[in-house]
């Protein structure tokens, strides 16, 4: 690496990448495992990485292990449903129709190619820039914006679709 990377940097790194992990459909352990596995490729390539894609370079190490894990058990990559810590100053009613509308999204976006779901949840879970995601994803700036809003279209047919569905 050209500059180094603090450990601060690196370890705000390491929760985002296993939130995202969990969100792919990881369980705790596989995505505390993924992370160390990744910190730990990291460190070994750590002078043949630019320190401007270390953090690409990581997710993609991170999310390569779990699709191999998940080639070797069998199982496809799925998001679980999250289950939140409620405070208890929220109304039944409104946590139920919050559960009902999280479920909702989760299966919609269970629904969409495994493409569009990495890109809606970089964009708007991670909260990443175009060009991180661009980055991350070996893609042009232009490309990416192109894949959004294909994406953001097909989740919103499915997502209408399945409104639909539930009210007839």
């Amino acid at each position: 690496m050209k500059s180094r990377v603090s450990n601060d940097q690196l370890m705000k790194v390491m929760n985002e990448l296993y939130f995202y992990l969990k969100k792919q459909g990881a369980d705790s352990e596989t995505a505390k495992d993924m992370v160390q596995d990744a910190v730990y490729k990291l460190m070994i390539h750590i002078e043949s990485i630019n320190t401007d894609k270390y953090r690409a370079w990581l997710f993609k190490v991170a999310i390569n292990l779990y699709y191999d894990d998940c080639r070797k058990n069998n199982k496809s990559p799925s998001l679980q449903l999250n289950e939140n810590l409620v405070s208890n100053s929220k109304l039944i009613d409104e946590l139920i129709i919050n559960k009902e509308d999280e479920l909702q999204v989760r299966e919609t976006l269970e629904q969409l190619p495994l493409k569009f779901k990495q890109l809606l949840l970089l964009k708007y879970d991670l909260e990443w820039s175009y060009q991180q995601i661009a980055q991350y994803l070996e893609m042009k700036p232009d490309g990416v914006k192109t894949y959004l809003a294909r994406a953001r279209a097909k989740f919103k047919e499915l997502y209408g679709r399945e409104n639909n569905d539930r009210q007839k």
